[in-house]
């Protein structure tokens, strides 16, 4: 939107015509903008942009929060018939912060799924590697290769650990004391 970027000087049409006041297309401009904002959101003096029996009148915002934003009010410039207001606006420029495109719901999560996708496959591909590598060190569930059953063969299994059948797994194990679960 350069005509809300760079503010340019009055024009006039080439018409015989060449409009009512700037100062009372000012005024109504104000008044309009009055009716749907506070005072202290736009900057005064404004500027007015002519074209073929229409008048835009721009205030730059005040907001801090809208910088490079500009309120335009479109008014009827017709010979013989009073100003009148079109629509009033809250326009950026081209300095100004906006939105990013909007992007429908089913496309952002196709996007999404593929990033899944990819990052599960890379995942996948790491692990395939790894096994390639370490095919010889088959550790079960034990992540640092050693069995802690095998290191203390007399500490007391808890009671969960201990089946009920005759053959017992710790049957094998030989005490130098008395077996405390068998007196």
């Amino acid at each position: 939107m350069s005509l809300m970027s760079k503010p340019k000087a009055s024009t006039t049409t080439t018409s015989s015509f060449q409009g009512h006041p700037e100062a009372d297309l000012s005024a109504l401009a104000t008044a309009a903008l009055l009716e749907v904002t506070q005072a202290h959101t736009y900057r005064i003096p404004p500027v007015v942009i002519r074209g073929e029996g229409i008048a835009t009148v721009t205030f730059a915002s005040a907001e801090r929060g809208y910088p490079g934003w500009f309120w335009t009010v479109n008014l009827s410039d017709l010979e013989g018939v009073a100003p009148t207001v079109m629509d009033v606006h809250l326009l950026p420029g081209d300095s100004a912060l906006v939105a990013p495109e909007w992007v429908p719901w089913a496309d952002r999560m196709e996007e999404y799924l593929l990033n899944e996708k990819e990052l599960s496959d890379a995942v996948a591909s790491d692990d395939d590697d790894d096994d390639d590598d370490d095919d010889d060190d088959d550790f079960g569930d034990d992540v640092d290769g050693i069995d802690i059953d095998q290191l203390d063969i007399e500490l007391n299994p808890t009671p969960l650990e201990v089946p009920d059948e005759t053959d017992d797994v710790f049957d094998h194990v030989e005490f130098d004391e008395a077996d405390p679960l068998n007196p």
